[in-house]
């Protein structure tokens, strides 16, 4: 499963990176660096951040990513037939280390 990464500027260090993580219902965003969790609430801007989620690359943890169109999918599966099944089957490209997941 892939973790939703926020560009939200975590109090103790900074750092502009962090996980959103669910628990027990009540949403946080964990700093990436140092681990600070701050709680997401509706006047904060993490909720607007999250609208626009960020995927991050399983294979190379690269958050340079981008989603595979639908358009993108069919065209394969009808130019390449079976071989392309696999592209059809994922949802996000990295544009990094070239790999769908």
């Amino acid at each position: 499963m892939n973790k939703l990464i926020v560009n939200i500027p975590c109090p103790k260090c900074g750092n502009s990176t962090s996980r959103v993580n669910t628990v027990n219902g009540t949403k946080f965003c964990s700093c990436t660096k140092c681990n600070t969790s701050t709680l997401i609430t509706k006047s904060n801007q993490a909720i607007k951040a999250a609208e626009k989620p960020v995927v991050e690359c399983p294979y190379c943890h690269s958050t340079n990513t981008k989603k595979i169109s639908t358009t993108s999918k069919v065209a394969g599966v009808a130019t390449l037939g079976v071989f392309a099944l696999g592209k059809a089957t994922k949802e996000w490209h990295c544009n990094n280390c070239k790999s769908n997941f």
